[in-house]
């Protein structure tokens, strides 16, 4: 993210004027075509953080960034050992002075925004990400607490910063083993170089099978993306010598990461090798550009694209706060209107931010003196330091707050672990591998009870306890797993999908299941392949019960019931609703009609049995029913499967 502009301001030859495209190496001059490289970067990530369906792969803008980074600040390093002036000590100088200023205006505004705006629970998660931005860990932090691809992350302003901590992490240790190999020479530095970008691919490519979610955020499985820019700046790749193939290999390039942000989705098993498509674009678009002109770079080098490039780091240090703050005052979903506005205020606050923030510090306008620049980026960090640490001491404000409203909110934090078997019995397909399966805890029957099998999604998941309280006289098994549909012929995460065979397939052609219950997120795309399993189903187990969608709510349930209490706005109840599961919820009744051995439960009507009004939100006093935007808590769980058995629609089957 940083790497461009850090390029401009301490590349031997990236003095003010020299703009040219400078094919003839990494730093002999200033590259536009890369500034319009960062352009084509950091706009599909922007567009994909607004929601664009059009762009479901825009966050593979990041990998691009990241092989750039590799490839420019390796050239400047490079140069600088083999004429004897490295200093690992200037390197870091040059570092803060890129990215501490923007950096720091962005976690301090941030940071007034968020005790404006957010709830107790809120600003202590947002003050453990402060922290960990601050102290470039933000990759361990959101790695421990989160999914950058689920719901909650949506909720987090400093998301973003995990990328930064990549880069960080990276730098500590490659410019000493970079200066170390140059001292051998340059067959070793090109070796060594390699070993570590295959084995950081090798492990980016196992853990993205077994532990997606370290797969994304660890330093180690990100390197080799790096790596490959570096390789490229060391001269690891032959000079393309004819101009059609220059032509086709940077042709190639763009198409490949125009491709990716196209294709890509966002639940997809990433990096791993699906990463090599946006690298390998970047890859050949740098190499192609470095050998010569090409079409694809004068494109690259016009003047807008040039110029987003440039304020490419304020853009993507601004933008996230930006619409998730927005998100969180407006308490409702983004429309393209609202988009094209919060485009708008990215560019604005970057623009500025490049210019009165990140320009005077490049140019040594402020803090010129390295002893002045380390003493006012670690004033800085304290400062900030001392805050986040008092908003944690405080509770994250929460004696400012109504004891109604800090106990709801604080439903935000529910430990479902127990609630639904997590890690055993409930596979996140992004986090566990198959093994992490417990058959004997899951599967256990005790005798003389008749069986129901429970199979899904974390939408199943969150039934279990409802049922194995509601039906004690009933052995309730359980196979669930994040990330695909319990539907036969269904696509999704390879975990989740062998799963899901085990429990359609084998488990039902064993025998002795008196009842199987299938459960999911339900979309109306599913439809076809659900009655196609239900139909397979029927033919092996007595009965089937299929759950269909339940309420879903643009924000945390709890968030919202709080903000309810808080403002005294009850018509935040509906406003906030989806109106989604509704229409599904119609189409599986429908289509699920008529056939003998089926019963369709509702858990929308169950909920809702007054769409028009606000529906059932707690139980049991300021319970609850739902504590993120769908998934039950245990008291919700007992509250559904309980109103079921009353009306007879679920029973105990002997």
């Amino acid at each position: 993210m940083t790497d461009l502009a850090e390029h401009r301001g301490y590349a031997a030859a990236g003095k003010a004027g020299a703009r040219t495209q400078a094919p003839a190496g990494a730093v002999a001059g200033h590259r536009l075509d890369i500034d319009g490289m960062r352009a084509l970067a950091i706009v599909p990530v922007l567009f994909f953080h607004l929601g664009s369906e059009v762009l479901k792969g825009g966050y593979i803008g990041v990998d691009v960034f990241f092989v750039i980074s590799g490839f420019l600040i390796t050239g400047i390093l490079q140069s600088e050992i083999q004429a004897g002036t490295f200093s690992l000590l200037n390197f870091y100088d040059r570092r803060i002075r890129r990215i501490f200023p923007a950096l720091l205006a962005v976690l301090l505004v941030s940071t007034i925004l968020a005790v404006t705006l957010l709830l107790p629970p809120d600003i202590l998660d947002f003050s453990k990400s402060g922290l960990a931005a601050a102290l470039f860990s933000s990759n361990f932090y959101f790695m421990s607490a989160t999914d950058y691809f689920n719901v909650a992350a949506d909720s987090n302003p400093l998301l973003h910063t995990w990328s930064l901590a990549v880069e960080e992490q990276y730098y500590i240790v490659f410019p000493l083993l970079l200066w170390a190999l140059g001292r051998a020479g340059r067959p070793w530095t090109l070796a060594v170089t390699i070993l570590l970008a295959l084995a950081s691919f090798v492990l980016s490519v196992i853990f993205v099978r077994s532990h997606q979610v370290a797969a994304f955020y660890m330093a180690p499985t990100r390197a080799w993306e790096l790596l490959v820019g570096a390789l490229l700046a060391l001269g690891a790749v032959p000079k393309i010598e004819w101009a059609w193939l220059r032509e086709a290999l940077a042709g190639l390039g763009l198409a490949l990461i125009v491709a990716g942000c196209l294709v890509f989705y966002k639940n997809m098993p990433f990096p791993g090798e699906r990463a090599l498509v946006p690298c390998i674009g970047a890859a050949l678009l740098i190499h192609a550009g470095t050998s010569g002109s090409t079409v694809v770079g004068r494109i690259l080098s016009l003047r807008p694209l040039v110029f987003i490039g440039l304020i490419s780091y304020s853009l993507y240090l601004w933008h996230w706060p930006i619409i998730i703050f927005f998100r969180i005052w407006s308490a409702r979903p983004i429309g393209p209107g609202e988009g094209a506005l919060l485009l708008a205020l990215s560019l604005a606050a970057a623009v500025l931010s490049w210019r009165f923030i990140e320009q005077p510090f490049q140019r040594r306008a402020v803090a010129a003196s390295p002893s002045t620049l380390r003493l006012s980026a670690a004033g800085g960090v304290a400062g900030l330091v001392a805050l986040w640490l008092g908003l944690l001491a405080s509770g994250g404000l929460a004696r400012a707050f109504p004891a109604q409203v800090v106990t709801l909110a604080n439903y935000v934090h529910y430990e479902d672990e127990a609630v639904y078997r997590r890690g055993t019995c409930f596979l996140d397909s992004h986090a566990n591998a198959l093994a992490d399966f417990d058959a004997d805890t899951c599967l256990a029957r005790q005798a003389g009870k008749p069986a129901m099998l429970l199979v899904g999604d974390s939408h199943a998941a969150h039934l279990w306890r409802g049922l194995a309280d509601q039906l004690p006289g009933t052995s309730v098994l359980q196979i669930t797993a994040s990330g695909c549909k319990p539907v036969l012929g269904g696509r999704g995460h390879p975990t989740c999908l062998a799963l899901m065979q085990r429990g359609l397939e084998e488990e039902t052609a064993k025998g002795g299941l008196d009842s199987v219950i299938l459960s999911a997120r339900w979309e109306a795309e599913d439809v076809p392949l659900l009655v196609a399993t239900v139909d397979r189903l029927a033919t092996r187990v007595p009965h089937i019960y299929v759950s269909g969608p339940i309420v879903e709510y643009h924000d945390a349930l709890p968030r919202v019931l709080a903000h309810a209490a808080l403002d005294k706005s009850p018509s935040l109840m509906l406003s906030q609703r989806s109106d989604e599961p509704s229409r599904a919820d119609a189409m599986l009744r429908t289509a699920l009609a008529g056939r003998g051995n089926v019963t369709y439960l509702s858990p929308y009507q169950t909920l809702c049995p007054q769409p028009a009004q606000a529906c059932r939100t707690t139980v049991g006093g300021d319970v609850p029913v739902q504590w993120d935007y769908g998934h039950l808590t245990a008291a919700g769980a007992d509250f559904l499967v309980g109103r079921w058995r009353e009306e007879g629609a679920l029973t105990e089957r002997q």
